[in-house]
């Protein structure tokens, strides 16, 4: 059995060299496009906190856009009370 290497090879041996071109065109085009996807990556993960997972990062990233007069607005009570203020299920007020 040959590898993929070697078939491609063969390959290129009966190609016509106009099409042989476009191939090493194509090849270096992937190569520099995973290139920067990996350095993408590796900025991504450079760029959040080791302290925290992903998706608190995720969090704390949209809460930074919140203005600190919109979290003021919210109810203090809110997380006792969600239903009510979702579905207007009574508040419990213990």
């Amino acid at each position: 059995m040959t590898s993929a290497k070697e078939q491609l090879i063969q390959e290129l041996d009966r190609t016509p060299d106009f099409v042989v071109q476009e191939v090493l065109d194509f090849l270096l085009f992937i190569k520099v496009r995973l290139k920067h996807k990996i350095e993408e990556n590796q900025a991504i993960d450079l760029e959040q906190s080791p302290s925290l997972p992903a998706f608190l990062q995720f969090v704390e990233e949209i809460s930074a856009q919140v203005p600190r007069e919109e979290w003021e607005a919210l109810p203090t009570d809110l997380s006792k009370n969600l239903d009510h203020y979702l579905y207007g299920a009574p508040k419990d007020e213990e």
